[in-house]
């Protein structure tokens, strides 16, 4: 199991919790050391704590331990009082996200069991359920700006149980413990999956079949007139089903198929009147009579995604051991008998639960439909230039902001591939350097061509000092690797610095077992080798650009406009100013 070291704060007493987490993180294999701070010390912990060799702070909330109501107090003190301690509690949470790069792990207040002002509880100050609502829209908020919180939701981890027996009153009066055994358990494993979800690579392909799947009945015998998808039961739980696919396509997740069928199976989806999903939802699909595990693969590398990425949804127990067996990388859940609980159970399913959600990833599906289509070009084309020339590629440079923030935060987190040194730098770090923009600087590149619209492929962040830049990291897309992006946006980034007046761009490195496609970016752009200095294999290096070295004209089969942003007077290229080949 691997180890992780994980400190547990609480207004209550936390001990019981403590008690559960190491079970809890047992199951996805972590050895959790859990040390826990001093009773009621949230705030001055998470102001004045050290946080090194953490690898996450947990927060414990609970009503009755956050705010204590004393009713001498007028409604109107009181709502004061809730609000001041808020505050302070909030802007605690800020200030840790500003200092440390540890993640933090806390739940929301429970919906009271019992109202503490009758009919008027959820809308009154002196309501139970006011004090939980508003506290849970602060909190909620302070999440959504900073992607290393992740939000328990303490009513959804505690579903099983019912609400009058999540807390135990004889606990709390003997000795402040805020939740019943069985519900710290519940709350201890929500914690757990949200640390191991948070940790593991994210689910990217929803892979699915088709026969009593996504419609009662079978294609081949009964034909499209005998298929079972409607607005009655039992055609309309599987007509649910398909709409929760509809959600975690929208939510970022690839559809593809995968069903031992003959190919006209498809004109289900274009002519069946109970159909949620349509052809165009899926990016891909291996219908034959394959092997499940060898289509899954084949479908893999179209998508130049890896097996983990994939979840594998099939109502037949023996098509589920055998992808199990054969492919073992794939995560594949016991998809429930009934079909009337599987939209219940892919809706609770935790390895589709998103932990951010960004415009590219609502439009994941399209962005690689556009993707598909240039695939299509290629396999007809006679050259790999000609096929290049025909896809009419146009990069966009331009520097980020608070809106793609997020976006840039998320191709740190997860590109592995074209990282020459695989580093990851945080939402929170990021937007320093956004606020530093005298010191630093973080581009993106957003890519178009005859197909449509990839949205952003490519990302940079530089540290500038009087003549020369670092780039710190330099990223790109699995989707656009091979198109010859990466060297139009560097020769771009280039350009740009030298309008600025740097003369040197000094950039590194660092091989690992998944970076190979990005180790001879700098080379290949005419970067001079300065230093092999080691590195965990011995082949680290580091590259310098400077003003006398021909960098080229970065690629003749993409047109590049880097595009003014308004966030300082510094110079920079205007929109259409030439960067390698131009329109």
């Amino acid at each position: 199991m691997a180890p992780v070291q994980l400190r547990l704060l609480s207004f209550a007493t936390s001990d019981l919790l403590k008690q559960e987490l190491a079970p809890a993180f047992a199951v996805p294999h972590y050895d959790a050391q859990i040390s826990c701070g001093g009773f009621g010390n949230v705030i001055p912990e998470l102001l004045e704590s050290n946080v090194e060799g953490l690898d996450a702070v947990i927060i414990q909330m609970d009503s009755q331990g956050f705010f204590d109501r004393d009713w001498r107090h007028a409604p109107e003190h009181a709502r004061h009082l809730l609000e001041t301690k808020t505050s302070t509690f909030m802007a605690a949470i800020e200030k840790f996200m500003d200092s440390h790069n540890c993640p933090l792990f806390i739940n929301s207040l429970p919906s009271p069991t019992s109202p503490s002002a009758g009919f008027l509880d959820p809308f009154h100050t002196d309501g139970a359920g006011y004090l939980a609502s508003y506290f849970n829209q602060q909190l909620g908020e302070i999440a959504q700006r900073h992607n290393r919180i992740t939000l328990i939701d303490t009513n959804l981890a505690m579903t099983t149980i019912a609400p009058c027996e999540r807390s135990d009153a004889k606990l709390w009066l003997y000795g402040r413990i805020p939740y019943s055994m069985e519900a710290t358990k519940a709350l201890a494993q929500g914690f757990s999956n949200a640390f191991a979800l948070q940790n593991s690579k994210p689910v990217k392909v929803l892979a699915l079949d088709l026969d009593n799947t996504l419609w009662r009945g079978t294609y081949g015998e009964d034909g499209m007139s005998g298929l079972d998808c409607n607005d009655d039961f039992p055609g309309n739980a599987f007509k649910t089903f398909q709409e929760q696919c509809l959600r975690l396509k929208g939510q970022g997740l690839l559809l593809v198929i995968l069903s031992k069928n003959d190919e006209d199976v498809l004109n289900v989806f274009d002519e069946h009147p109970g159909m949620v999903l349509r052809r165009d939802d899926f990016v891909g699909h291996r219908i034959n009579w394959n092997l499940k595990s060898d289509n899954i693969r084949s479908l893999a590398q179209e998508l130049n995604l890896g097996l983990d990425s994939f979840v594998f949804l099939d109502d037949s127990p023996h098509e589920r051991e055998a992808m199990r067996h054969l492919a073992p990388e794939v995560r594949v859940p016991e998809l429930p008998a009934d079909p009337a609980v599987r939209s219940d159970f892919l809706r609770n399913y935790t390895p589709t639960w998103p932990l951010r959600l960004t415009e590219e990833d609502r439009q994941r599906s399209d962005l690689y439909a556009v993707q598909s289509r240039g695939r299509a070009l290629k396999s007809k084309t006679a050259s790999f230039e000609d096929y290049l020339t025909q896809l009419g590629q146009r990069l966009y440079v331009e520097e980020m902001t608070t809106a793609t923030l997020p976006r840039i935060a998320q191709m740190h987190a997860r590109t592995n591939q074209f990282n020459p040194t695989a580093r990851r730098i945080s939402e929170a770090e990021l937007a320093a350097m956004l606020a530093d923009n005298r010191k630093y600087r973080v581009f993106l590149g957003r890519l178009n061509d005859n197909f449509g619209s990839h949205g952003i492929v490519a990302c940079a962040t530089a540290r500038l000092d009087s003549n020369g830049a670092d780039l710190i990291t330099f990223l790109m897309s699995c989707r656009v690797i091979g198109r010859e992006i990466e060297r139009a946006f560097l020769a771009a980034l280039v350009q740009h610095f030298t309008e600025c007046g740097i003369d040197e761009v000094e950039a590194t490195v660092i091989p690992t077992e998944r970076n190979a496609p990005s180790r001879d970016l700098f080379k290949d752009a005419g970067f001079s080798c300065q230093t092999a200095n080691g590195g965990e294999d011995g082949t680290r290096t580091t590259w310098l650009w400077r003003k006398d070295l021909d960098l080229g004209s970065g690629s003749d089969f993409v047109t590049t406009e880097f595009v003014a942003s308004s966030i300082d007077s510094t110079p920079r290229l205007t929109a259409g100013e030439p960067v390698g080949k131009q329109q």
